[in-house]
């Protein structure tokens, strides 16, 4: 496999203990050394988070002096971007000049040989026309019996420890236009949540204002292309966020929080249906609200008379 590194981008806000340990984890990976890490640190969005903010510049700044990467960049934005506006700017910038790029947010911890991985991936499916992102992410904590992969492929993106290239980047429609495409057609509706049926409610709240994702939209991208993500069948990260310190995770338990580096074989793949189950299952959530989001894609015009 090439090594001819991706960096690394991690976003931060006002996690510094968070922070440090997703940065230590990362300094532990092989290659970290060979590395270049780009750090995007947005600015408060209230006074009251203004000294935690200033606490992530201190743990950016004590980094950029240890040198356990080959760079150490940060990006410091006085006012507040918001999550998915810093990191629609800044994978684009990154991808700009480097045209790969591995992504983090400052409450992942990564296995041991994530960056082996995740630009063993970069490299052999640069240019596969059924791949759109790559990620680190298993949600599942065991695969289909006889599955013989040591990846596997679905036309869900992962927003956890993920990567992509600037043909795919730049082909985005940040205003998700394609949201027509979908309103008007049920089968369409339908095949976008296969894989969760979480996924057209989402797309309908950000369109409504209601949240703010940037991965809902990457995400139809993705599946208007026919772009698939590619996962490992061997979990290499952990999410540290669901404590109620984040912005946008919440409070609960992670999807599957046991990490593990392991031997990997890379192959061109399709989507196996068995997966698909499994993940549609996994995201869904329990019946009742997995009965009204499939109530709701059937029929979209009762969200609004429902205040949703």
């Amino acid at each position: 496999m090439t090594r001819s590194l991706a960096p690394v981008v991690v976003f931060a806000y006002n996690r510094p203990l968070h922070l440090q340990r997703t940065l230590d984890a990362l300094a532990a990976c092989r290659l970290a050394a060979a590395t270049a890490v780009h750090v995007y640190a947005d600015g408060p969005r209230k006074p009251a988070a203004a000294e935690a903010v200033a606490k992530v510049r201190q743990v950016l700044v004590a980094e950029a002096a240890a040198g356990r990467f080959a760079s150490f960049d940060v990006h410091a934005s006085d006012v507040n971007l918001g999550l998915a506006n810093s990191i629609i700017r800044g994978v684009g910038q990154v991808l700009e000049t480097d045209g790969r790029v591995i992504v983090l947010e400052d409450d992942l911890l990564v296995s041991a040989d994530f960056l082996e991985f995740m630009n063993d991936c970069l490299a052999f499916y640069d240019n596969d026309p059924a791949v759109g992102a790559v990620t680190g992410f298993c949600p599942l904590e065991a695969l289909p019996a006889g599955y013989p992969h040591d990846v596997f492929l679905v036309h869900r993106n992962s927003s956890q420890g993920w990567g992509t290239w600037k043909r795919v980047w730049e082909g985005v429609d940040w205003s998700a236009a394609g949201k027509d495409q979908l309103a008007a057609d049920w089968s369409l509706r339908r095949a976008f949540n296969r894989e969760g049926n979480d996924r057209y409610d989402r797309l309908r709240r950000q369109m409504a204002g209601k949240i703010d994702s940037w991965s809902i939209r990457f995400g139809l991208s993705l599946f208007l292309r026919g772009l698939g993500t590619v996962y490992p069948a061997v979990n290499r990260i952990a999410n540290i966020g669901y404590d109620g310190s984040g912005i946008h995770s919440g409070v609960g338990a992670p999807k599957n929080d046991t990490i593990a580096e392991s031997r990997y074989r890379l192959t061109r793949i399709e989507a196996d249906p068995r997966l698909q189950h499994a993940f549609h299952q996994t995201y869904s959530g329990p019946l009742p609200g997995r009965a009204l989001r499939d109530v709701l894609a059937w029929w979209p015009r009762l969200a609004g008379w429902l205040g949703r």
